[in-house]
């Protein structure tokens, strides 16, 4: 074996064998890999002098090429190194070897929390304990002048004595230093992420984020679910941003009403309404746990009713009594049953989203055939619900994802028809699946909702992501047309992303897909060159490179994007690369296409009148 092992190979881009580690870190008998941070790998591994057990991790040659990324690395060590609290994974040692770079960190013997959640919400009881102490770790590392920036379940470890450890400080921020991230850049996870993150405006961004992040760490604790959840990583952003998630009491019957008010004033979306810091959210928390009345507030019709009746005499208010007790008995029941209801969608949800992370509950790939299992499974949970209320619109829409990530398009399409109905009108959610369903299917008819599917889309929301989407459908088309007959559809194209704020990825996309559609090769490859160069690690881009490689003959070089395009975003890749049964060369009739076209510039001009 090479005394330089070469770790960046696309063999082990971002794995390495604990062999190689232990040649070139001797000082460590490397015992097995434990997990994935932000940024590095983490192993568990032994120091041969003196025999304690220590968390190693460790940055991927191949991330080092970029000087951001090594920096952001060795800052979070060093930030962890300078905080030194029991609620705080302990650093003890950084360094490098060669072009690896390290630190050494406390083992910590347990599981995260992400993982937990696997067999099902936690007692609210533990909850709050559990959200007690991460508040003081944060509140310290907050006096430190430091912003977490990425609290979420999989960054806590549930100690085996029932304490919790915060980890992963790869996206913190010292206050008052500069910052890592390019101005205006997101930084988080989507659905732990504080409004003002989605904004990425940093000079509203405070230690009030870890406030937000925590709360919605402990409402997906006691729920079993994140807050938000979309099909993809914007819709769950403008969630954040525009949508209230659904009440913690709807999925956990059981909830106290006091630790549903505190959770709910951690996560509220003005920053100034939530707790002025972690110490008060952990003290609001504690007064739950001595059974003292809390500050948070959550008034609802039930506390509003025991105020009326509190008010009248017994004896002058017995009817009124009688009365208010049968609504409420009745309105109890109707809670039950939306309760059990709302439980089992989630249960159906959270089955999706198991079988489209491809991962099990201890993040290890999960074949095909378990894959498919917790679609069926979740299919069967949503179709329960739909026998006990057939007007429930999420019902119907979860179905139709479970339908649509086991490639039955056409199912889906009739179960998101059905939601759509019941929503009283198409929906940007509805729309996105719908639209890649009906992509999938090549019939006439299909072809023809896709197109009605694109319009409806720009009309209740042209915002840039959607604007993409309809240009990216518009250059399928164009493709499947004689090169003769592509260039009005080309323009059209172009015009629509026209109003998309550079710089932007998928925008960038579009015009090479142009450019190489018009048969300008050469300048399609030196655009989609310069964009894999200017939004390094993202899939599209690398995605869309290496298929454009590939057709303009240069195989290595397209291997190398469709590396990149895998590991960034593996779950994308699996679903594209996904065998589509009987799938015919599409072909699009131009009379259809060229009605859809002036469909597009009749709406697109109202649109531009309204917004003048």
């Amino acid at each position: 074996m090479s005394s330089n092992p070469d770790f960046g190979s696309r063999t082990d881009f971002y794995t390495f064998a604990p062999e190689s580690l232990a040649e070139v870190l001797p000082a460590f008998e490397i015992q097995r890999e434990v997990g994935q941070g932000s940024m590095g790998l983490v192993y568990e591994a032994i120091v041969r002098e003196d025999g304690r057990r220590v968390a190693l991790k460790v940055l991927p040659p191949s991330l080092t090429l970029t000087e951001r990324a090594l920096a952001r690395f060795m800052r979070e060590g060093e930030i962890m190194s300078k905080i030194r609290h029991p609620g705080i994974v302990e650093v003890y040692d950084l360094g490098h070897r060669d072009r690896l770079h390290y630190f050494v960190m406390e083992f910590v013997d347990g599981v995260n929390l992400e993982d937990r959640l696997a067999v099902g919400p936690l007692p609210y009881q533990q909850v709050a304990e559990i959200g007690c102490q991460v508040a003081r770790a944060l509140q310290f590392a907050h006096d430190r002048g430091v912003v977490h920036r990425d609290v979420k379940p999989s960054n806590l470890i549930l100690r085996e004595n029932g304490d919790v450890a915060i980890t992963d400080f790869g996206l913190a921020r010292e206050t008052g230093t500069g910052s890592m991230t390019e101005s205006g850049a997101i930084v988080g996870t989507p659905m732990f992420m504080a409004p003002e993150q989605v904004t990425g405006e940093r000079s509203n961004l405070t230690s009030r984020a870890d406030v937000y992040g925590l709360g919605s760490t402990l409402y997906t604790l006691v729920t079993g679910r994140p807050p938000f959840e979309g099909p993809s990583a914007q819709q769950v952003l403008r969630q954040v941003l525009d949508q209230t998630p659904p009440r913690a009491n709807r999925l956990r019957a059981d909830l106290p009403r006091d630790l549903e008010a505190i959770i709910a004033t951690a996560m509220e979306k003005e920053p100034e309404r939530r707790y002025a810091t972690a110490s008060e959210l952990g003290d609001d928390l504690q007064r739950f746990l001595d059974g003292k009345r809390v500050h948070a507030r959550l008034p609802g019709p039930i506390a509003q009713l025991g105020r009326l009746v509190r008010k009248h005499q017994l004896l002058t208010t017995l009817s009124l009594l009688v009365v208010t007790l049968t609504v409420l008995a009745l309105w109890l029941i109707d809670t039950w049953r939306a309760g059990e209801i709302e439980a089992e969608l989630a249960r159906a949800s959270g089955l999706v989203a198991q079988a489209v992370s491809r991962h099990d509950e201890q993040l290890k790939p999960i074949d095909e055939s378990q894959r498919r299992d917790r679609l069926n499974s979740a299919i069967a949970a949503a179709s329960n619900v739909i026998g006990k209320d057939p007007s429930n619109a999420r019902a119907w829409f979860v179905r139709g994802q479970a339908y649509h990530h086991l490639r039955r398009f056409r199912e889906a399409c009739l179960d998101l028809n059905t939601a759509e109905t019941h929503y009283g009108g198409p929906t940007p959610e509805v729309l996105h699946y719908r639209i890649d369903a009906r992509g999938n299917l090549f019939d006439r008819e299909s072809r023809l909702e896709l197109q009605r599917d694109l319009r409806s889309l720009l009309d209740i929301d042209p915002s840039p992501y959607n604007r993409c989407i309809v240009a990216f459908h518009l250059l399928d088309l164009a493709r499947s047309l004689p090169e003769d007959a592509r260039d009005e559809i080309l323009t059209r194209a172009g015009s629509i992303v026209e109003p998309v704020p550079d710089p932007d990825a998928a925008k960038s996309v579009i015009a090479a897909r142009i450019l190489d559609l018009r048969g300008e090769h050469d300048r399609a490859l030196r655009a989609i060159r310069d964009a894999t160069e200017k939004f390094h690690g993202d899939a599209l881009v690398h995605d869309e490179a290496a298929e454009m490689l590939q057709r303009r003959g240069f195989p290595d070089e397209s291997e190398a994007q469709a590396e990149l395009a895998r590991i960034i975003d593996p779950r994308r890749a699996a679903e594209r690369e996904a065998p589509t049964p009987g799938r015919p060369e599409r072909r699009s009739d131009l009379g259809d296409v060229q009605e859809f076209l002036r469909d597009l510039q009749e709406l697109l001009q109202g649109s531009d009148k309204g917004e003048k």
